[in-house]
């Protein structure tokens, strides 16, 4: 008997013991990564809505370097969607605060739209499609590249504009949609502006929804992403939107749509982070005039004003621009 005992103490000992993972406390941003472990492979995208969300606080979000003239921005035609990318000479800009716990830098902008008015976006807001919609990629700064960055479950950001319709041309997009024409073949590229992020980026430092899931690929690859789509939106005229259709496809045909379709949320948490206006519509209102910029500059431009472009020039302390 004392044989049979000293062997289940044995056993019992070389028994593998499970790890015990400490959840972080719920509110923290800490516990919106933690949400990634076990929801950030589910499909995506889907419908968000304030009916279906839970209240989140967070810190505000904070937008840096947004006001900075990049040096050059390319414009192109994938063949399947249309992607903006910009350099600029020192640094770029990016996200801190918010639900992040390290700096996220941007990395590219892209489009996705319908055959009609009444499609085009690939979340639903509300179980309501808009003609398009426009995703803006950000990769957590200490990874270098967007490529090492999707490596990893805490790497890339997603934030999701709606684009509604609108009768008149929404400015933010004219200045892209002015290159379509030089890019009407897929796999060519031009050049725009340049002309600020924040000329294109309705930005916000609260009220947004935010949840994991997965982004695959054409090679058959899942990788984790955080997605945010903010209550404010663009918005694009018919003849805006019909630009986008113009676009040619591998094959040399008009690319009509290249949207996802929706899909199940299943049991993953939606986040409504840090509400703050009306609560009857999940989107809000398009603002009548332009909202001024939030975008604040980072130390290292405010340390060494030699970083800014010219065309930032009235960034500048007051003794220096007479100087220049």
């Amino acid at each position: 008997m004392l044989k049979a005992a000293a062997v289940a103490q044995t056993e019992e000992e070389e028994a593998p013991k499970e790890e015990v993972k400490n959840v972080p406390q719920y509110g923290s941003v800490a516990w919106i990564y933690y949400l990634s472990e076990t929801e950030g492979h589910l499909p995506t995208p889907i419908n968000v809505s304030i009916a279906a969300s839970l209240y989140y606080p967070c810190p505000e979000l904070k937008w840096y370097n947004f006001d900075v003239y990049p040096h050059k921005i390319k414009l192109t035609n994938t063949g399947y969607t249309v992607i903006l990318g910009a350099k600029w000479r020192t640094e770029r800009p990016y996200l801190e605060g918010g639900p992040f716990l390290e700096k996220h830098v941007l990395s590219q902008v892209h489009f996705h739209w319908g055959k009609n008015m009444m499609e085009g976006s690939e979340h639903t807001v509300d179980k309501r499609r808009y003609p398009g919609e426009m995703q803006v990629t950000f990769f957590k700064a200490d990874y270098m590249t967007q490529d090492e960055a999707l490596r990893h479950n805490d790497g890339v950001v997603m934030v999701c504009y709606m684009i509604k319709y609108g009768v008149n041309p929404d400015e933010r997009l004219s200045w892209i949609i002015e290159g379509f024409p030089r890019i009407q073949e897929a796999q060519t590229h031009t050049r725009v502006g340049p002309y600020p992020m924040s000329r294109l980026l309705p930005m916000f430092y609260e009220d947004y929804f935010l949840y994991w899931g997965g982004l695959d690929t054409v090679r058959g690859e899942n990788y984790v992403v955080r997605w945010l789509v903010p209550r404010k939106s663009l918005f694009a005229s018919f003849d805006q939107m019909k630009a986008f259709r113009k676009l040619w496809n591998p094959w040399d045909e008009p690319n009509l749509c290249n949207f996802r379709q929706v899909k199940d949320r299943q049991d993953r948490q939606i986040l409504f982070i840090s509400p703050h206006w009306n609560l009857y519509n999940s989107l809000l209102p398009t603002p009548r005039i332009p909202e001024e910029s939030i975008s604040v500059l980072s130390s290292n431009y405010q340390k060494n004003h030699w970083m800014l472009p010219p065309q930032n020039a009235y960034m500048l302390p007051k003794e220096e621009a007479t100087e220049d």
